[in-house]
């Protein structure tokens, strides 16, 4: 990354090829650094492409002023030498600013505020005015490698922070660390040693920065694995994370899903089944064995309740004859609400000498409760009616049979006035 004095013929054209070799790496690391960025959300992998495209055009102008230089007549190298060595400056500057940029933005998440561009702006300028003054890259380069060299230590130290867990994160990290460290040791070595150099009496004869370029190309070789290590691994948690989340979601639309199904067959005023459920489980047994015994059961004077107490009075009675249901029967024993003031038990495998007993305790459950505006203690009255069937195809005339029974049962019961 240095065209320098000591070189003869043969290495100057070494280098150059080195350098270009160098630029075309470079490139095809801001390249995929930038298709990397397609999948990341995150700010510091599209810093680092454009440090990477700033550190090619400023490859690219060094290598145009050696090629081109020495073919124009000697009056008119100042005006192609100068600007292409500020280009140079000025890109390579840009490379060590987005460098610290992306590394700040991938340990912390801190994008470039308009403040921070006070950290490149005087880079900038000097790389931009030192070339009128320093025309002899080997003047100016010792000034442009501390540079340089701070911009890789700065980026350094923004990484310290950062405690990665994943160990494909670590790796990333730590050979994109060990590339900045090398960077900025290297850079400062050059200023160090050119700048030393410069005040010696004849020059000494410096031939391992003959291969400058080539140490420069191996430490940015590092530098550009790391970071697609870190790109590719953000991706596989930027994937991971879409992943969890695709699960939590399609775990919470399962449960919604398993929670509507459930709402849509119980009743909302008592908990019980619904007619929707009680035809839902008909048609799952048809064609079964499915024998047993039901009974329906169903509240007395419901509207006369509603009317003379309200329907807060009428909701509870309806709520406590629920829960009283609930109480005589097995968890296995389904209970439905099949209308307004109308229960129905179905318990598989029994017969009616089984409700008898469970019904008359339900008489008992209900008597002397207390309902919302009413001023004593109620009996709750209760009718009911009972059949056996053999066959799901039987279920519907035995509850047809039951309710039947139910509203002898009713009448009895207002005519007797049995509570």
């Amino acid at each position: 990354m240095m065209d320098s004095p000591f070189d003869p013929t043969l290495l100057k054209h070494t280098s150059l090829v080195v350098t270009t070799f160098q630029t075309i790496g470079t490139l095809l690391i801001a390249l995929l650094l930038r298709l990397l960025t397609w999948g990341i959300p995150g700010r510091f992998l599209h810093y680092w492409a454009r440090g990477w495209v700033g550190l090619a055009v400023g490859l690219i102008s060094l290598n145009l002023s050696v090629l081109i230089v020495p073919l124009l007549p000697p009056q008119f190298e100042p005006q192609i030498r100068r600007p292409a060595l500020a280009a140079y400056a000025m890109f390579e500057y840009a490379f060590g600013f987005f460098l610290w940029a992306g590394c700040r933005a991938y340990a912390w998440g801190t994008p470039l505020s308009g403040r921070d561009w006070w950290l490149f702006v005087p880079a900038a300028a000097f790389g931009v005015i030192a070339p009128a003054f320093l025309t002899d890259i080997n003047v100016l380069f010792p000034f442009h490698a501390a540079v340089l060299g701070g911009f890789c230590l700065l980026a350094l130290l923004a990484t310290t922070g950062c405690r990665p867990d994943a160990r494909q994160t670590v790796i990333g990290l730590r050979l994109t660390q060990m590339a900045m460290a090398g960077l900025a040791l290297l850079f400062w070595h050059y200023a160090l040693v050119m700048g030393w150099s410069l005040t010696q009496t004849p020059r000494p004869n410096l031939e391992y920065l003959q291969f400058s370029a080539l140490y420069d190309a191996l430490i940015e070789t590092l530098l550009g694995f790391g970071m697609v290590v870190l790109g590719t691994d953000s991706v596989r948690r930027e994937l991971e994370a879409k992943n969890r989340e695709l699960a939590e979601t399609n775990c919470r639309l399962a449960q919604a899903s398993e929670q509507l199904a459930i709402a849509a067959r119980t009743d909302p005023l008592t908990g019980l089944l619904n007619r929707r459920a009680l035809d839902a489980m008909l048609a799952d047994r048809a064609g079964v064995p499915f024998a047993g015994t039901l009974a329906v059961v169903d509240l007395n004077d419901l509207k006369k309740l509603n009317d003379v107490h309200g329907h807060s009075a009428g909701d509870a009675a309806i709520q406590l004859v629920a829960r009283a249901l609930r109480v005589q029967f097995r968890i296995t024993d389904p209970v439905f609400r099949i209308g307004g003031d109308e229960f129905l038990v179905i318990l598989e495998g029994g017969h009616t000498s089984d409700l008898i007993g469970r019904l008359h305790s339900l008489d008992v459950a209900l008597r002397g409760l207390r309902l919302p505006g009413v001023p004593t203690p109620v009996d709750v009255v209760v009718s009911w009616g009972m059949a056996d069937f053999a066959s799901p195809s039987q279920l519907i005339e035995a509850f047809a049979a039951a309710d039947v029974e139910m509203y002898a049962c009713k009448a009895r019961r207002k005519a007797t006035k049995v509570g």
